[in-house]
């Protein structure tokens, strides 16, 4: 008979040495689970469940409760469990029950994971809910030069030729502290351009954390005009598992009309080719709507993956219990937001903000 062992582990070297036995990508990694703690508050954990000498490694974000309840949240960017190729998913069916139960009497009301569209597109678990939210592009970075430009939509492409018309040029760089600061002010100025929820205004500090921690794993892409940084992008980089995703990125409103960004994605698309990665993940819209910005990426490629979150409720007499003292209205009750007793009663909220 197999038994299944659980257990709640540090986030430290040991847990990278782990992670990268498999195929991963930079959200399963202790920095940049420590860099995001910066902005959601919490404490960096994974849960490790082994069964039959194979594991499933799933890293978390502990949130307090109350002084004896918890819940457990992704980090930032697109985390979701790691899993053995091997296990079967009856296997898998196992280990989350298991993983349940533990998570129960550790005081566990609930657990929530961002699926990575790539690393867990083909995982569908029957324990638990997965709910499908929307697209998210990528572009194939074993394409040609050639190729990439023919898939490039005509209007990105007249942006790219006004762009490099104008003497833009484009700098691979290195995210130093003095640099994140310059990404910083860039970020920020186009956040209140576009009435940005006040979440996504990162303090300085998270930014510093990337370039004092993640460095190696980091490239910022910046574009110029006379000397001058009008536009910046940060991708992260998992060379192990040959994947490259876009995470932030912004222009000076003053030089919005040189097209910039655009230029930017074009030189990371080719970054990316020559570097030998496999994948560059654009994302999706806001909230994986089918917005003007999923219309933005889809112009650099049609390839489209699905995102998907998912859903654990562990202790579901307090969940309820937790859900009811917060008195929602009646038309909340049936949101997707999760976990529900955590939505803000008095603010609308979009998607974007529970995922």
């Amino acid at each position: 008979m197999h038994r299944t062992h659980v257990e709640l582990i540090d986030i430290d070297e040991n847990w990278d040495k782990q992670a990268l036995d498999y195929k991963c990508d930079i959200y399963h990694l202790s920095k940049w689970l420590h860099a995001s703690i910066i902005i959601d508050g919490g404490t960096p954990k994974g849960i490790m469940a082994q069964y039959n000498n194979k594991k499933i490694l799933i890293p978390i974000i502990v949130r307090t409760i109350d002084d004896e309840y918890w819940d457990a949240t992704s980090t930032y960017g697109y985390g979701g469990p790691l899993i053995d190729s091997t296990l079967t998913n009856q296997d898998i069916d196992t280990i989350l029950e298991e993983i349940r139960h533990f998570l129960y009497h550790k005081g566990c009301v609930s657990l929530f994971m961002r699926l990575h569209p790539i690393i867990n597109k083909d995982w569908l678990p029957t324990v638990g809910t997965a709910l499908t939210h929307g697209l998210t592009l990528y572009s194939d970075l074993s394409k040609s030069e050639d190729e990439h430009w023919k898939e490039t939509q005509n209007q990105h492409r007249r942006g790219i030729k006004k762009a490099l018309k104008t003497d833009v040029t484009v700098e691979a760089e290195t995210l130093t502290v003095e640099r994140a600061m310059m990404f910083s002010n860039i970020y920020k100025e186009t956040m209140q351009n576009v009435k940005a929820d006040q979440y996504y205004f990162f303090d300085d500090s998270y930014f510093c954390d990337l370039a004092k921690n993640l460095q190696d794993r980091i490239l910022l892409l910046t574009a110029y005009k006379d000397d001058i940084a009008i536009a910046s992008s940060i991708y992260t980089l998992c060379k192990e598992s040959g994947i490259m995703q876009f995470h932030l990125g912004g222009t000076l409103s003053d030089y919005r009309k040189l097209q910039a960004s655009k230029l930017i994605t074009h030189v990371a698309r080719d970054w990316g080719r020559q570097n030998a990665y496999d994948t560059l993940h654009l994302g999706g819209g806001v909230g994986a709507k089918l917005d003007a910005l999923y219309e933005y990426k889809k112009g650099f490629s049609s390839g489209e993956l699905v995102f998907k979150t998912y859903r654990l409720v562990v202790n579901t007499a307090k969940y309820e219990q937790l859900v009811a003292d917060i008195g929602l209205p009646e038309e909340d009750l049936t949101s997707e937001y999760f976990p529900l007793y955590r939505k803000r009663v008095t603010e609308t909220q979009d998607l974007e903000e529970a995922l």
